[in-house]
């Protein structure tokens, strides 16, 4: 990677300190004068020189504050991927060895509750006792793939995707997500907003984060998806008005494997930030931002670049 060149030795900030300081000087001399003081032309200048170095000077460490500022930023941000890069190869390590060590054995498992599930009697003891089996080896099945899922690098496939009719296409299944708590969906609303991704996995971080608030919301509760442009990026929120997310649960909330939820794996909301990382964008929390009384509720927005 090239170095960065090196930054000039002046900026604006500094020539407008320099002006600035210049003109402080001048006008002393103008209250000086208008006091019935006797200044001297030489007195007078070096002292608007004298201020508008001092002018230059500061305005030339605020750049360099600045600088510091974001070189550290930059620093801290490098570390904070580094991190998350080592975490993830870990993960995947884990992952690869859960996959070999457990999924053949709850095949097996699952493929003989099946078949005593065949033989036995509804409403027995033993067939409730097989047919819990089953779906608790589904469901460990499903964490499994979960865990495989975050780990495996993403290479999203670039082509044009109208989020318009990506949301569209997953409002059916958002619905029938909500069908048992008699929840509602809000239409997408949008302007054709384009851009360059991979739909299945732009589909699976909007269906992710919708299913999320699904499971959030109480009965009779609302779901709202809806799209807007901000500048040169297309924003997607997804919005309830279930209780929220509390301010010490929202700084751990895109962490792999935190959870609130009795059954839930931790994994969606740090696979929708990865996905939209993937991209170009970024997932976030907008506090106060929810559907209920007072912004009560969760909103998260996704912020993906136009160009991505």
């Amino acid at each position: 990677m090239p170095s960065a060149s090196p930054s000039p030795p002046s900026s604006r900030r500094a020539w407008y300190g320099a002006v600035l300081g210049f003109g402080a000087g001048l006008f002393d001399f103008l209250l000086l004068r208008l006091a019935g003081v006797d200044v001297s032309l030489v007195v007078v200048g070096f002292f608007a020189v004298t201020f508008a170095g001092f002018g230059y000077a500061i305005g030339l460490l605020l750049d360099a504050r600045d600088r510091l500022r974001a070189s550290a930023a930059a620093l801290e941000d490098s570390h904070r991927r580094a991190a998350h890069s080592e975490k993830l190869a870990a993960i995947g390590r884990l992952a690869a060895g859960v996959a070999h060590e457990v999924r053949n054995p709850l095949g097996v498992i699952r493929s003989s509750a099946a078949l005593v599930l065949e033989d036995m009697p509804e409403g027995t003891d033993n067939h409730q006792a097989a047919r819990f089996i089953v779906e608790e080896v589904d469901r460990l099945n499903a964490v499994v793939t979960a865990l495989l899922d975050y780990a495996r690098p993403l290479a999203p496939r670039r082509q044009a995707v109208e989020l318009v009719d990506l949301v569209a296409a997953v409002e059916p299944l958002v619905r029938d997500a909500l069908r048992p708590k008699r929840g509602r969906l809000a239409a997408a609303e949008g302007d054709g907003s384009a851009l360059r991704g991979d739909p299945d996995l732009l589909a699976q971080l909007v269906y992710g984060l919708a299913l999320n608030a699904a499971q959030a919301i109480g009965d009779g509760g609302c779901i709202e998806l809806r799209l807007r442009r901000r500048g040169e990026a297309v924003e997607l929120l997804v919005r309830d008005d279930g209780p929220g997310v509390t301010p010490e649960h929202a700084a751990r909330l895109f962490e792999p494997f935190f959870t609130t939820k009795k059954t839930g794996t931790g994994l969606g909301l740090a696979t929708a930030a990865r996905i939209a990382e993937a991209h170009g964008g970024a997932l976030e929390l907008v506090q106060g931002g929810g559907l209920g009384p007072d912004g009560r509720g969760a909103c998260f927005c996704v912020r993906l670049p136009e160009a991505a």
